[in-house]
C-alpha cells in the first residue's frame, strides 16, 4: 500500500473511530452486534432523553456506521459495515470478557 493510500485510509479510521467514541454510540453498537434492534429497544438502554438519542442514532446514520429500517411505524437499527462489526466484537473481547 502506498504512503498517500495509507494516510487516506487512516484519515478514513479516524473519523469511524471519532464517531464511536461516545459512551452512547458505543452502547448503542454492542447492541447492534447481534442483529437488528428496534429504535425504542435501544432507547430502553439510554439514560439520555429520547431528543439526545435521537441525536446520537443520527450521528451514527450520517456516518453510514448503523443503517435503518422502517416497518409501518418502527424504525430498526442494524450494523452498516462488517467491518464495524469485527471491530466492536473485538473491543468486546479485549475489555469486556
Amino acid at each position: 500500500m502506498e504512503m498517500s493510500d495509507m494516510k487516506e485510509r487512516a484519515t478514513e479510521v479516524a473519523d469511524v473511530l471519532k464517531t464511536m467514541t461516545h459512551p452512547e454510540r458505543l452502547m448503542v453498537l454492542c447492541q447492534l452486534v447481534n442483529g437488528e434492534v428496534s429504535a425504542s429497544q435501544l432507547q430502553e438502554n439510554s439514560t439520555l432523553s429520547q431528543s439526545a438519542f435521537s441525536q446520537h442514532l443520527a450521528v451514527l446514520r450520517k456516518n453510514n456506521i448503523v443503517k435503518v429500517r422502517k416497518e409501518s411505524q418502527s424504525v430498526f437499527y442494524s450494523l452498516a459495515d462488517k467491518r464495524i462489526e469485527a471491530l466492536i466484537a473485538s473491543f468486546y473481547k479485549i475489555f469486556c470478557e
